[in-house]
């Protein structure tokens, strides 16, 4: 096989230490009659090992210079298909997929992208296994109160029970990053019924617009019309006046949506 080289305009890092490889497939365990999505196939450092399971494997790779190279690093398997694709455009409906797996390396400018992908399809979703920059695992995983917690946190959360595997140092990739990365598991949860969904991120992206800020001061005026009134509702929720943002839990969240929505106490 030829040697392929690293795009940086792509944000190619390529998984090379097959340590590293094996844990990830021992913590995905695929299996035959199991169907899994791959993002961003690469050279086929996990595509390989994940095809030889058994699985049937979807390669998601967006880079054309990659795809013959891919064909014929996996012939063999009939298992596999490889696409040429944006994944953030990839339609599972268009290929009849209905459950499956999502497992990737993911260049690390789309990894946020990404989580918002899954959580639009996360009925279909029965695992996925990301390897991200460890600063965004750091945010993905962070609980209240804490430097990370962030509108990201509450949104995957929500969805997705969340685990940080391990860490994976620079030099298991070619070439090698600047930062240290981070393998992590994402396993669906029940969608809360409780909450307007849409509403919700409203009130949580309007609270952490500027985070340095007391809560009262980015709830007014797009969610709460005067200071005076955003400190009667806070009361209300048992918060002090001065809480900020990143102090509030998810289900603080959700009390104060629902207390500023059409049906609540607090509507306007």
């Amino acid at each position: 096989m030829p040697t392929y080289h690293a795009k940086k305009r792509l944000g190619q890092n390529f998984l090379t230490s097959e340590k590293v490889i094996r844990h990830i497939i021992e913590r995905v365990s695929p299996s035959p009659g199991q169907t899994i999505v791959e993002v961003g196939s690469g050279r086929g450092a996990l595509t390989w090992p994940l095809a030889e399971s058994g699985a049937t494997i979807w390669a998601i790779e967006f880079d054309r210079d990659l795809i013959d190279y891919l064909d014929r690093l996996l012939m063999d398997h009939k298992n596999v298909t490889v696409l040429e694709r944006d994944f953030l455009a990839f339609d599972p409906d268009q290929y009849n997929l209905d459950r499956f797996a999502l497992v990737g390396n993911l260049p690390y400018n789309i990894t946020s992208p990404v989580v918002d992908w899954c959580i639009r399809y996360h009925d279909r979703i029965t695992a996925a296994y990301f390897m991200m920059q460890r600063e965004v695992a750091d945010r993905l995983t962070a609980a209240p109160g804490t430097h990370d917690w962030s509108p990201i946190s509450i949104s995957a959360q929500l969805h997705f029970d969340l685990t940080c595997c391990f860490e994976v140092p620079p030099h298991a990739f070619t070439p090698i990053p600047e930062v240290v990365s981070a393998f992590v598991e994402l396993k669906p949860i029940p969608v809360r019924s409780d909450i307007d969904m849409q509403a919700l991120d409203r009130v949580v992206r309007g609270s952490f617009q500027q985070r340095r800020k007391q809560l009262v001061n980015n709830l007014v005026p797009n969610l709460i019309p005067d200071a005076e009134s955003a400190r009667r509702i806070l009361q209300v929720l048992g918060l002090r006046e001065t809480v900020r943002a990143e102090e509030l839990s998810i289900d603080q969240f959700c009390r104060l949506t629902n207390h500023l929505s059409p049906g609540g106490t607090g509507g306007h």
